[in-house]
């Protein structure tokens, strides 16, 4: 089999809003499988550290064989120097600024940072749905809401799981791997501006 393709995803968002816990629960869904109690049981998956990136996952079918590296860079600077493939706008569901700072803050980067990338996928990823509250509409969103400001955003998929609890990762990192295979071939992985929800 011919050499792995590589694939290069960015998480981008606010501190804190989950994304090294959700690249933690992957390294699970890597060496357990998608559908194994470890990637969607209840424990807390030990955290990576910076160093461990980026964190590679290998797709290999009979037709091609890819190399998904996900990049999750707290330093403001480093991620810039990256050429990302598709670009995952993370927020946390429990913390309403977090959604509000990728519409006034992060969409405005990705566009100036790689603006020769115009047809760069971007998903928006909702982490610490397990966070979510009926009891308090002020600080918990609702998928709608995220889902509007997703579309305002151009942001070709909306998606939401608890990387801590594990519920729907295998279906989001399903969306996101098949996303990034998508951008190796001629049409791009970008759609013409409609936002998805899964």
């Amino acid at each position: 089999m011919a050499d792995l393709q590589p694939i290069s995803i960015l998480l981008l968002g606010d501190d804190n809003v989950g994304k090294s816990t959700f690249l933690s629960r992957l390294a699970l869904l890597k060496n357990n499988g998608l559908n194994s109690a470890a990637a969607q049981g209840s424990e807390a998956p030990p955290l990576l550290r910076d160093s461990d990136q980026p964190f590679v996952l290998e797709l290999r079918s009979r037709i091609a064989a890819f190399r998904l590296e996900f990049s999750d860079t707290k330093s403001p600077e480093n991620w810039r120097c990256l050429q990302p493939d598709l670009v995952v706008l993370c927020y946390d569901i429990s913390h309403r600024p977090s959604l509000m700072s990728l519409q006034g803050r992060w969409i405005g980067e990705v566009r100036t940072v790689f603006p020769h990338r115009d047809r760069l996928p971007i998903l928006v990823l909702g982490l610490k749905r397990d966070l979510r509250r009926e009891d308090d509409p002020n600080g918990t969103l609702y998928p709608h809401e995220a889902y509007q400001l997703s579309q305002q955003l151009r942001a070709d998929m909306y998606l939401e799981c608890s990387a801590m609890t594990g519920e729907l990762m295998p279906q989001v990192v399903d969306d996101v791997c098949r996303r990034a295979v998508k951008t190796t071939t001629p049409e791009g992985g970008q759609s013409e501006g409609a936002c998805t929800l899964m």
